[in-house]
């Protein structure tokens, strides 16, 4: 994938370490030269020290055959100017992070993918990690009311050793299965063993009550 990154903060520097070891083709762009400077010495990126809410950065850094760019910065009149125009220079799918929750609604009717105020995600997750440590991970779902979330199955629980089919789980289903570093994806004959991470998909309500089955 060819892939422009605009923006060298946290989140752009993280997305170009996940790009450059997916093996994609990574543009990069900040104002900030000696950051530019940086990021090349540490990864194989093309960098450009330019502003890339100007229409002639983002041509030269080949937005008309980009199969994809991101914009990352803080100031969201930039990521959304950044992102119409590499539309229009024929970019096949743009996404950018949007900081203020009143933008959300323009990013919206433009068509643009967007994160929602990473800090309050990041704030999130930190006040889930505390209130139900026995979960790994988790992702909510329309407007939270649903979640797909990661729980290491105590070897107490009551669903060792019982197949998918016997555990009726209310409000919530098993999707995967990670075991000794194998993904399998549950039948109803499946057991299940203690230390497997279970994949759950459940209404939030449901949450606490499945965790604490599997974890307790």
């Amino acid at each position: 994938m060819y892939l422009i990154i605009v923006g060298l903060g946290g989140i752009g520097r993280n997305l170009v370490e996940i790009a450059t070891k997916d093996k994609n083709d990574v543009v990069v762009i900040d104002k900030d030269e000696k950051k530019c400077m940086e990021i090349a010495s540490k990864y194989d990126v093309l960098t450009i020290a330019g502003d890339a809410s100007q229409r002639e950065t983002l041509e030269d850094a080949g937005a008309d055959q980009a199969d994809a760019l991101i914009a990352t910065t803080s100031d969201d009149s930039v990521n959304l100017m950044v992102a119409l125009t590499a539309k229009e220079l024929g970019t096949k799918r743009v996404a950018s992070v949007v900081n203020q929750e009143e933008h959300v609604e323009m990013f919206e009717k433009e068509g643009v993918f967007l994160l929602q105020n990473p800090d309050k995600l990041i704030a999130t997750h930190l006040y889930y990690s505390l209130k139900r440590p026995r979960i790994k991970c988790f992702l909510s779902i329309g407007a939270g009311k649903a979640e797909v979330f990661e729980i290491v199955v105590s070897e107490k629980s009551h669903a060792v050793g019982k197949k998918v089919s016997e555990i009726k789980l209310k409000d919530g289903v098993i999707v995967a299965i990670e075991r000794n570093g194998n993904i399998i994806l549950p039948k109803d004959d499946t057991i299940v063993k203690g230390g497997d991470t279970l994949t759950i998909f459940a209404l939030s309500k449901a949450v606490e009550k499945i965790s604490s089955f599997f974890s307790p």
